[in-house]
Order: C-alpha cells, then sequence, then structure tokens
C-alpha cells in the first residue's frame, strides 16, 4: 500500500483508471476488481509503466488519470455513454453518496448516463481461500446451477426471503438517495439488481424516480421468472443479466492489499460510443475505511 494513505487517513479512495487495455478488464468482476487494485497500490508505482497520482489532501489514489481522461474526452460528452453499477453490502447513504461523488469527481463530468444499484445485506459468498485463488489464477471457483442440475430456488427468486422487510426499508433508503441525483440531472436512468419480483414491485410502487433497469445474475437463475419478466415488461424497464457476485471482493482479499482498511463501497462505472457501441473505457473505484482510533 502506498504509504502516505495509510499514514493520513480514515476514509481512501481508491480508482483503478481504466482497465481495458491491459488484459485486466476481460475476466469476472471480482477478478478485475482485485488486480486492478493490486496494480494501482503496487509500491513501485512507476513500474510497467503505470502511472499513479495521490491527492493527499482528499486520500485518493488514482491510476491512469491522463488516459482515462483522454478517453473521455475524445468524443464529445452527446456522443458517449457512461454507465455504473454500485455494489454496497451496508445500509449506508453515506456511501452511496461518497460513491456518485467519487464517481463525478474522477472521471469529470457533470452527469452519467445510468446507476445501477446492487444491494446485497446478507451476501452470499465463496469461500476466502477458494477466492484468493481465483482472483490470482484467474480459475473460475462457481458452477451455474444449471451445469450441476441445481434444481432448487434461485437468488433472482427469493431476495425478499432472505432480506425481509427491513432488508426492502434499508433498500428503499439508499435508492432515495440514488433519485436525488437523478432529480438534480445528474444521473439520467436508475436501476436496480437481483430483486425478485415482489421486492421490486414494491421499491417501485414508492420511488419518485422509477427504475428503468432491472439486472439477474444468470450464473445463479437459469430462467428469469416470469413474473419478474411480466412486470418489467409493464413497465417499461430493461431486463438484462449479468455475473457479478454478492460479494465483489472477499475482506480478506482487501485486507490483504490495504492493511487496515475495509471496503464501504465499490462500483464500476463503463463508457461507450454510443454510434458504435464500443466500450472505450472500463475501471473500478473502491471507497474504504479503517475504525477510528479511540
Amino acid at each position: 500500500m502506498i504509504p502516505t494513505i495509510t499514514k493520513n487517513y480514515q476514509n481512501v479512495v481508491i480508482s483503478t483508471g481504466n482497465i481495458i487495455n491491459n488484459e485486466l478488464g476481460q475476466r469476472k468482476s471480482n477478478e478485475e476488481l482485485y488486480d486492478g487494485l493490486k496494480v494501482t497500490l503496487q509500491k513501485e508505482p512507476n513500474a510497467e509503466r503505470v502511472v499513479v497520482e495521490i491527492d493527499k489532501l482528499h486520500g485518493c489514489v488514482q491510476r491512469d488519470t491522463e488516459e482515462l481522461t483522454k478517453r473521455l474526452t475524445e468524443n464529445g460528452r452527446n456522443e458517449i455513454s457512461i454507465g455504473a453499477k454500485i455494489f454496497v453490502n451496508s445500509n449506508s447513504t453515506e456511501n452511496i453518496q461518497q460513491a456518485v461523488e467519487a464517481l463525478l469527481n474522477i472521471l469529470k463530468v457533470t452527469h452519467v448516463d445510468n446507476v445501477v444499484l446492487a444491494y446485497h445485506p446478507n451476501a452470499n459468498a465463496i469461500t476466502p481461500t477458494a477466492a484468493v485463488a481465483s482472483a490470482t489464477s484467474g480459475a473460475t471457483t462457481t458452477k451455474s446451477p444449471c451445469s450441476e442440475g441445481n434444481t432448487g430456488t434461485s437468488s433472482v427468486s427469493n431476495w425478499s426471503i432472505r432480506n425481509g422487510q427491513q432488508g426492502v426499508d434499508e433498500l428503499k433508503e439508499l435508492y432515495k438517495c440514488l433519485e436525488q441525483y437523478a432529480h438534480n440531472q445528474k444521473i439520467t436512468q436508475l436501476g436496480i439488481a437481483d430483486l425478485d419480483a415482489e421486492a421490486l414491485q414494491e421499491l417501485h410502487k414508492t420511488a419518485s424516480v422509477a427504475p428503468t433497469i432491472a439486472q439477474v445474475n444468470l450464473a445463479t437463475c437459469c430462467v428469469v421468472p416470469a413474473e419478474l419478466q411480466e412486470f418489467c415488461t409493464a413497465h417499461d424497464i430493461q431486463l438484462n443479466t449479468h455475473g457479478d457476485p454478492e460479494l465483489i471482493l472477499q475482506e480478506e482479499q482487501f485486507a490483504g492489499l490495504v492493511p487496515g482498511y475495509t471496503i464501504d463501497w465499490s462500483l464500476r462505472y463503463q463508457v461507450h460510443v454510443r454510434c458504435r457501441g464500443v466500450l472505450t473505457a472500463k475501471g473500478y473505484i473502491v471507497g474504504a475505511s479503517k475504525p477510528s482510533e479511540t
């Protein structure tokens, strides 16, 4: 870890920069994040032509900021689409605010086109040993229930059961925080990940800015439930699939890279050229903190 950050800051923000041109951006999300952080936080920032900038004032470590800026400005803002997905596993509107502000500040834009929220307060995670092996070797450690003949209840159909009414209420508060950015025209579209039809319906009926994107993870659900499909069709919600784990990075993995800190939130952003659909930039931003000294 870069010493000036760990010595001086209770909270830090770490940006991997654009990862699509260095073989990091063609893998599973947990592998991309782990390796992106590892490259960014290496002890010799100039090794392998990696450029790292340290913002000592705000406790921010950024990699390849000039190259990222180039990708964001080589086309007009109306010619590119910027989307992001925020991963949180604890109920904190402050974390949502920090994530959105970091996204806008690091990309140096006034708005993004869409933000998807993934909230899993009772996240399922692969074992630490398997996760470390996966992120360091690139080996796949989880299998689709389709390939295993698993006919049990899929995660897309039991978010409400796993997280209960408390989880739904917490999700509404986190989503409400994103709605404020939508009202202020800093986010154009809002989305949600991994909800079953019941939870999505409840969120939808109380939202002031209705979600227009819903994501389901087909790694744990072979067929999207008909009730969810019907609700999305009836309310003009774009239904997409994804392969992100509920817990995008194990605590043990992050502690190995940034001792004494824990992840509060993480996000992935992607920048596409609209007319060609070309992915021109992709990266991760992580917010982390360490316990207050008493």
